[in-house]
């Protein structure tokens, strides 16, 4: 028992020893700056007006933390907007004071929950000519009715009711919204879609003098796309890259381009896409906010019109092509952490989810592959970083101001980008869509894909979704 009740005080001892030390290596020291006081919020819609006092005479800069980040505000600042503020959600903004050298006050805290019917999620639109159908998801829990906004007019539905149709609706840029209330006459928070009303043709551009021209003499791929767009879009037109150069179209009366060049012979562009006044007039209706649609070898076109301009390491896939057991698909939860099954382009499309966490869908069956790929790859090395290496996913983004949407099916890390959402940047004001995985084809030669409905939706996804940018 001695020897035991010795070495319990030699343990005491040691911890008293270290919180000693613990004492002289950190300082207690009071903060330099006084604190705010009369620190109040104030729930207006979907703003809150956060107010406080400052010290007297103070003369300095007001830190307020949201939870996602701090802001610095103006010098002496006493109030502070924040929205969209989301209904039955927590919410905590601290303000601290920093003086001009950097010395900062202790923080205070200001808590409250804006109680409310639940929101709707999904809210999407769709042109149709001169309507607009707009669609959104029902909250799980019950409200008693749902409005819905664009531009002047204000409808309000049964709450079980999950679209509209705003007729006639004149050429412009709208914001559409959607507020739930609840039984106790409490509102949502405003879900918002802004939405652009325009010309709504497609147009399927290519190298063929006419469309004559084109399903005699085309690619099989390039027929098979054509002759299923001009089935699903009555307004659909196909256009030369000639037509272009000599102005006898006029590009603004179209709201996409789409350029599906596949050939086997050559992944080339052809020397018409390439003359200047082509260049220029499809750069102009990009950079007017048109949209486009690449895929296959015309993915190089993104360079060329000046939207990509890094030199990434890039891979095409020539000739024929090759017999393979397989059934080949894509993956679009990019390296197992960024997944997309949300968006537009994979709508109504049958997903799986892999054991290993990866998210795919099939797009070509057993046979004949031409396996025409135009994809980025190496991107991490590009970067001078490693394959898993979540920088590479997110410079990339950054640097095009993209979605990187999806790869080949197997693949787990960064390595390849093959399917890219090209978002507004700089002059160019339109939306672009990259397609140039090579198991996405339009026509597998010597038997039926049984996956082909998969590759009709994804493109069906691709013109819809360009239609409202």
């Amino acid at each position: 028992m001695k020897s035991l009740t010795v070495k319990y005080m030699a343990i005491a001892i040691a911890c008293i020893s270290i919180i000693g030390c613990q004492k002289k290596d950190y300082s207690a020291d009071p903060a330099k700056v006084a604190t705010i006081s009369n620190l109040q919020y104030q729930l207006n819609g979907d703003t809150v007006l956060i107010t406080w006092s400052l010290p007297s005479g103070a003369h300095v800069y007001p830190l307020i933390n949201t939870g996602s980040g701090s802001t610095k505000l103006a010098l002496n600042s006493t109030a502070y907007k924040f929205g969209i503020v989301e209904t039955n959600k927590e919410y905590g903004f601290t303000v601290k004071l920093a003086d001009t050298s950097g010395n900062l006050s202790l923080g205070e805290t200001i808590r409250f929950n804006r109680v409310g019917a639940s929101p709707v999620s999904n809210l999407s639109a769709l042109q149709d000519e001169k309507d607009v159908i707009v669609s959104w998801t029902a909250p799980a829990t019950a409200v008693s009715k749902i409005q819905i906004k664009l531009g002047g007019q204000t409808v309000e539905v049964a709450p079980t009711v999950t679209s509209y149709r705003f007729t006639n609706i004149a050429l412009g840029s709208y914001t559409i919204s959607a507020v739930t209330t609840n039984s106790s006459n409490q509102p949502s928070n405003a879900v918002y879609l802004p939405f652009r009303v325009g010309a709504t043709a497609v147009a399927y551009i290519g190298i063929y003098s006419d469309s004559t021209a084109l399903l005699n003499t085309g690619d099989d791929d390039e027929v098979a796309a054509a002759k299923w767009l001009f089935s699903q879009y009555a307004t659909a037109r196909y256009i030369s890259f000639d037509q272009i150069k000599n102005g006898s179209i006029d590009l603004s009366q179209y709201r996409v381009l789409w350029w599906n060049y596949d050939l086997e012979t050559t992944k080339n562009l052809p020397a018409i896409a390439l003359d200047a006044t082509v260049l220029n007039k499809i750069g102009t209706f990009y950079k007017n906010g048109g949209g486009l649609l690449l895929n296959q070898f015309a993915v190089q076109y993104f360079w060329n019109l000046g939207r990509f301009t890094l030199p990434y390491f890039t891979e095409y896939g020539t000739g024929a092509g090759f017999n393979n057991p397989d059934a080949w698909g894509i993956g679009i939860n990019v390296r197992k952490k960024h997944n997309y099954s949300n968006h537009p382009l994979y709508k109504n499309i049958s997903l799986t989810t892999q054991s290993d966490g990866r998210v795919t869908f099939p797009t070509i069956g057993p046979g004949w592959k031409e396996n025409h790929n135009a994809v980025i790859i190496r991107i991490p090395e590009y970067y001078g970083l490693p394959n898993d290496s979540d920088d590479a996913f997110a410079k990339f983004n950054a640097d095009n101001n993209t979605m990187w949407l999806g790869m080949w099916d197997g693949i787990g890390d960064y390595f390849m980008a093959g399917i890219i959402e090209l978002q507004p940047k700089d002059a160019f004001l339109g939306t672009g869509i990259f397609i140039g995985i090579g198991g996405i084809e339009w026509n597998q030669n010597g038997s039926t894909n049984p996956y082909q409905n998969n590759v009709r939706q994804l493109y069906k996804n691709a013109i819809e979704y360009l239609k409202t940018k």
